[in-house]
């Protein structure tokens, strides 16, 4: 809100296609508006005007129930929060939406994505007792469970050390090209390389959107733009 009570927009005028499978990676300076578009893109927030369409179905043609039933079906999301149970163990916490929808999920699917993201020995440890980058790795790990058509990220990567940046990195790029949509927002220019899309963002709008660019190039981009990110 501005003052006097007078509303100010968050996000102004964003139009954005993403078709098919690949990795896009929203970048541009704090308070641009980047984990607004996710939020909106994903169904977590609803937009004051515009549509937010998935795999052909408009999110907001369909009542409260039947939205959050094609949500859990076809979408996860990463929260920076993480958004685990701490008193759960990491894997309650990984088999969580299978259970909430009534799902089953087999054993040996939760073992292989438990120890493609190096946490398979620490299954049985409460989340309370985990580090940072563990729970990062865990949510990661949940979502990906979940086999959605589309995975959006906020900053996926920013409580992990470069090792396991490389592997959640390498998770995400290979779940890409295996056809899921993956969308991250990302600080990290090394990160937002490897994407097949850059959504560039500035001030609450989308100032410009390519294919894939090597770091020079979206650093030379971001300046152009007026923005700034980590190299």
């Amino acid at each position: 809100m501005a003052g006097g009570g007078q509303q100010t927009p968050v996000l102004r005028g964003c139009s954005l296609e993403l078709s098919g499978s690949g990795l896009t990676a929203v970048v541009g300076p704090s308070g641009a508006g980047k984990t607004s578009l996710l939020y909106c893109l994903s169904g977590l927030d609803r937009p004051d005007q515009g549509q937010i369409s998935i795999n052909g179905t408009d999110l907001y043609a369909l009542n409260d129930e039947k939205r959050a039933r094609f949500l859990r079906e076809n979408v996860s999301f990463v929260f920076q929060q993480y958004n685990l149970i701490g008193y759960l163990t990491l894997e309650e916490n990984v088999r969580l939406p299978h259970a909430l929808a009534r799902k089953r999920v087999d054993a040996a699917e939760v073992k292989d994505v438990l120890s493609r993201f190096g946490l398979w020995e620490k299954r049985s440890a409460r989340v309370s007792t985990l580090s940072g980058g563990e729970q990062q790795r865990a949510a990661l790990c949940r979502a990906v469970l979940m086999r959605p058509s589309v995975i959006f990220a906020d900053e996926p990567t920013g409580a992990l050390d470069t090792a396991n940046t490389d592997v959640v990195l390498r998770v995400l790029r290979d779940l890409a090209t295996q056809g899921c949509s993956v969308v991250m927002v990302t600080h990290d220019v090394e990160s937002a390389a490897l994407a097949d899309r850059i959504v560039f963002m500035r001030d609450g709008v989308i100032a410009e959107a390519t294919g894939r660019l090597g770091v020079d190039q979206i650093l030379h981009t971001m300046a152009r733009l007026g923005g700034e990110t980590n190299a």
